[in-house]
């Protein structure tokens, strides 16, 4: 069967438009299902059934359509970069002074690792102030993150700067050379070249895609992009916008979430809760699978409200959901979510054809996590989406992990890593598309942190005994407790704060309510800061905030 797929520029009215059944598998194709063969992954899977047929994603109309090629890529990028790549570590920022203890690496404060930071060159002096408050966000959650400002470069050079490297992660910012692959006719970004750092990619043709990959296929390190779906991927307003968000994010500023919505359409029914259920409990899961009921204005409607994660199934492009109403179909378009309507939820993915063809002008995936000024509030920060025809399956193998605790970037490398160290050809067809947009570093619960009330910030008491009431707002989460922290400034060792020998002063956990008393223990400066507990997740610390006992 010829297995071309053909993508859409933008989505159209219906005329005479038929589901596509391009999708191959190394098992069974019968019609427009794929058959997967579940049992070959040696292991369970509450939708197994559901997997073992899946109808394909990408809607086709009778009408011809112009899509974005490799060629079409690979023309604007040697006209806007230099072919070498040029390459150049900036000096890290230096936190406060009273945190100064983690301007050094050391295993203790930076357990989750080093991860890079590639910029476009072109973006970096307009953007640069908000690259230094991230490297000193994700560093108090224990990555060291380095910037590297890119210029030009291909695939090839790109990837090799990493190994050298050896991250863990790397946040791609702005027009980042995109790797292409080619599956019979199909071409599309392929992000998985940069997350395997040590298989095999080859161009036998070399016409500058790879069309085949082998050796160890299991990657290495996650990626994510920060490409915008205008100015060819460095609007420098997008991303300022975007880490802003993300830096009030951390800091509880964007409000509280721990709630899903799994929005099914037609062909997908027995998706049910997408398994959320395996991060969320089932209680805080709104699930919509009749298809009397998924049509556009409801999805419209329910991905403006609040929530930590979203996943939509339906029929899509690089430009747009379908949403299949009896023998028609409602469409969403991209220009939606950038000029009318943003969508409110925090995290996404998106069980759709193409939204995620990032090097695509006005693409999908990239409205979900960018905001245009006007037309109101944006609050996506990462979202999972496909280049290609097909999607993510198997979602209990990226769900289960970030319920014990990693952030997307780690579960989405647990994914992978589930399928597998061979990708048989269905493998390859569905999943080779996939591309994580947004900031890796993040989960829903890093958004759930108390703003600390009283004492006020660099307050000074004089008062005997040291009898003090520590205040903060609450995190409005069904079930959430609370921890606190005080640390008293060379108490454990003189001229130090605990943290910065890798000890904790004075910690009480399970808190019910919004309040502390507490018997400050000299005539010293002190600090505190409080933590939620939900649904057994430790979430952000808010930030350390100051005082002093002079008596």
């Amino acid at each position: 069967m010829e297995s071309k797929v053909s993508m859409l520029k933008g989505l159209v009215q219906d005329k005479g438009g038929v589901l596509s059944s391009d999708v191959r598998s190394h098992t069974l194709m019968k019609g427009d299902h794929t058959y997967f063969n579940i049992n070959a992954t040696g292991r369970e899977y509450l939708l197994e059934n559901a997997y073992a047929v899946v109808r394909n994603l990408e809607f086709k109309s009778a009408e011809k359509f112009v899509d974005q090629r490799f060629i079409d890529y690979k023309d604007l990028r040697e006209r806007l970069f230099r072919h070498e790549m040029g390459a150049d570590e900036v000096a890290r920022p230096r936190f406060p002074e009273d945190e100064n203890y983690r301007d050094t690496f050391t295993h203790w404060h930076y357990k989750n690792g080093k991860m890079m930071v590639l910029v476009d060159s072109n973006v970096y002096p307009a953007i640069r102030k908000s690259l230094d408050q991230y490297v000193l966000d994700v560093g108090r959650e224990g990555y060291w993150a380095t910037v590297h400002i890119i210029t030009g470069g291909t695939p090839r050079q790109v990837r090799q700067y990493i190994e050298n490297h050896k991250p863990v992660g790397v946040l791609m910012v702005g027009a980042i050379a995109a790797a292409w692959y080619d599956l019979d006719g199909s071409e599309f970004p392929c992000d998985l070249y940069y997350m395997d750092t040590n298989g095999t990619w080859t161009d036998p043709d070399g016409d500058g895609r790879f069309e085949t990959h082998s050796g160890d296929l299991d990657p290495e390190i996650w990626v994510g992009r920060l490409y915008t779906p205008t100015n060819n991927g460095n609007d420098t307003a997008l991303l300022n916008d975007y880490f802003n968000r993300n830096h009030r994010f951390r800091l509880g500023e964007l409000g509280h979430a721990h709630s899903a919505l799994a929005y099914v359409d037609d062909d997908w029914t027995g998706f049910g809760d997408c398994a959320f259920s395996t991060m969320l409990p089932p209680s805080v899961i709104t699930q919509y699978t009749n298809p009397m009921t998924t049509d556009a204005d409801l999805y419209k409607a329910e991905v403006n409200s609040r929530r930590s994660w979203v996943q939509v199934c339906a029929h899509s492009s690089p430009g747009g959901h379908a949403f299949r109403v009896g023998g028609t179909s409602e469409y969403l378009n991209s220009q939606y979510f950038r000029d009318e309507n943003p969508p409110n939820a925090f995290f996404y993915n998106l069980f759709a054809c193409g939204p995620g063809k990032f090097t695509h002008n006005d693409y999908l995936g990239g409205w979900y996590i960018f905001d245009k000024g006007g037309g109101g509030t944006n609050h996506g920060l990462t979202a999972v989406a496909s280049a290609k025809s097909g999607s993510m399956l198997y979602f209990e193998d990226f769900y289960a992990p970030m319920r014990r605790g990693m952030c997307i970037g780690d579960a989405y490398l647990n994914w992978w890593r589930a399928r597998g160290p061979v990708h048989d050809p269905g493998e390859i067809l569905w999943f080779y598309g996939l591309t994580l947009l947004g900031d890796p570093t993040l989960n829903w619960w890093k958004g759930n942190v108390p703003a600390l009330r009283q004492p006020q910030p660099n307050d000074t008491f004089d008062h005997w005994p040291r009898r003090m009431e520590m205040r903060w707002d609450p995190v409005n989460v069904p079930g959430v407790t609370y921890s606190a922290e005080i640390d008293a400034f060379g108490a454990l060792q003189a001229g130090k704060w605990a943290e910065a020998i890798n000890k904790s002063f004075y910690t009480v956990h399970s808190l019910t309510g919004t309040s502390l008393q507490h018997n400050f223990v000299g005539a010293q400066r002190g600090r505190w800061r409080v933590r939620a507990r939900i649904d057994g997740q430790m979430c952000r610390w808010s930030p350390w905030s100051y005082f002093r006992f002079t008596v």
